[in-house]
């Protein structure tokens, strides 16, 4: 099968998209049976196994004509010898003249926006969006074959959007295989010491951390500290900076920055609790990741993870006192809180790429 991957978000920086496409590519080119192919930024530039093939044509900016000449030539060239064309995303300027392209071969088109589709990113950008909508995203909706959601809370938020569950299938994310690999001996695990990693923007809500870090602080006399990874826009990560030192708990927060694909299980590994507060998710491979790693994981109530029971999960819903009580509960009356609302237990083994691959495969084959 020769399979294209269409996704402006295919870059170091691009979250949880990146490690998708990454991911899922990998999976799909290791029985040597697919060619893949990727088209992302031309500013991405990296080395792949030999039958997975990266073109670096989507301008980045709006004024490279060249890069959309060139674009627009690969597909007109290039799409009817793919037996699937799989895109990924939402909003990203340069699906405008891809559009043309999902029209006309619509039968072999799947897409998947990963999120951002969700009512509160619909909010962000919010006149951005709205013509976004009006010229080319609703489009991408309405004719592609078939939606890939990765979860039930996505799929609902779709289905509203269509108002219908008819082309939305729901597959998960998974865990690179290097999650899956025995933990070994760790010399030294700080029990007060909690670990962040995503983006750091708005929606992860690491404010209510704070604000609970705060309270234990110099309510409670119990200092609990946070190591925030990931990366995000300057001029909010300097309000949460000003945040930090205004509710005086700057000895207690660090940021330290991006983690190296290669280092992520090595960090995991050093930690014992891990949280994640955010506004919403659709997935959030990050809890899988901690989960992996034996971290007990302080999960928001506005993901997917309340769908399941696993021993390290504790649901909180993502307030200033929720936060608070739930890590008190946890830290200073050593009471594990446990989510009882579930509906199946989490097994990892189903978050297995090449398991997701094969689920991937069928639905590519369903409309052949």
């Amino acid at each position: 099968m020769k399979i294209l991957h269409i996704a402006p978000a295919y870059q170091i920086k691009g979250g949880g998209i990146f490690e998708v496409v990454e991911n899922l590519s990998a999976s799909q080119c290791k029985n040597k049976k697919n060619l893949v192919d990727i088209l992302c930024l031309e500013t991405f530039k990296e080395t792949h196994a030999s039958n997975k093939a990266i073109y670096n044509l989507l301008p980045s900016r709006v004024t490279q004509f060249s890069l959309m000449y060139a674009t627009f030539i690969f597909l007109y060239s290039k799409m009817r010898s793919y037996d699937i064309v799989h895109i990924h995303g939402a909003w990203s300027f340069q699906f405008l003249f891809i559009l043309p392209f999902v029209l006309f071969y619509k039968n072999k088109v799947i897409y998947q926006p990963h999120g951002l589709l969700c009512p509160v990113r619909m909010k962000k950008s919010w006149l951005i969006k709205k013509l976004a909508w009006l010229f080319y995203q609703r489009y991408l909706l309405k004719y592609s074959r078939s939606i890939v959601c990765c979860s039930k809370k996505e799929e609902s938020e779709v289905s509203d959007i269509l108002l219908s569950f008819e082309k939305v299938e729901v597959i998960p994310n998974g865990l690179d295989d290097e999650f899956f690999l025995k933990k070994g001996f760790v010399k030294f695990q700080r029990k007060n010491r909690l670990m962040f990693f995503s983006q750091i923007i708005p929606i992860k809500n690491l404010e209510s951390v704070f604000y609970a870090i705060s309270e234990l602080k110099y309510k409670d006399s119990y200092d609990v500290y946070l190591d925030v990874y990931g990366y995000g826009p300057e001029d909010y990560v300097r309000d949460l900076k000003t945040l930090i030192n205004k509710l005086q708990i700057s000895g207690n927060i660090l940021f330290k920055g991006a983690i190296p694909r290669d280092e992520r299980v090595a960090v995991y590994d050093k930690y014992t609790y891990f949280i994640l507060p955010s506004l919403s998710e659709n997935f959030a491979i990050v809890v899988l990741e901690a989960l992996s790693r034996g971290c007990k994981a302080f999960v928001s109530t506005q993901t997917p993870w309340g769908e399941y029971w696993h021993d390290n999960l504790t649901m909180l819903d993502p307030d200033e006192s929720s936060v608070y009580s739930t890590l008190k509960s946890e830290l200073l009356n050593n009471q594990h809180p446990i989510n009882r609302n579930s509906e199946r237990t989490l097994v990892l083994d189903e978050f297995n790429w090449d398991e997701i691959s094969v689920k991937f495969n069928r639905l590519y084959l369903l409309g052949k």
